[in-house]
């Protein structure tokens, strides 16, 4: 696979053959723009902390829900300290 990178004052153009799956190029692209957003972050790692432990009790509470209609999981209890 040939790419080529060429940087000017103006821009960084990349070159890439016409055989790539464009699936690979989309996540190459989210990555970039992951990296841009996190730059830019002033969050802290407790912060992080604390929206991750949300998101995830956020996620587990409808699983558990749909899980406890089935007889194997009907005493499945949430935890808070998910």
């Amino acid at each position: 696979m040939n790419i080529t990178v060429e940087q000017n004052d103006e821009r960084i153009v990349i070159t890439l053959p016409p055989d790539i799956d464009p699936i690979d190029l989309q996540y190459g692209l989210r990555y970039f723009k992951f990296v841009d957003i996190v730059s830019r972050s002033k969050a802290t790692p407790q912060d992080i902390d604390a929206l991750s432990k949300s998101v995830k009790f956020a996620i587990a509470k409808p699983i558990i829900d749909r899980l406890r209609i089935l007889d194997e999981f009907k005493d499945l209890q949430q935890s808070d300290g998910i």
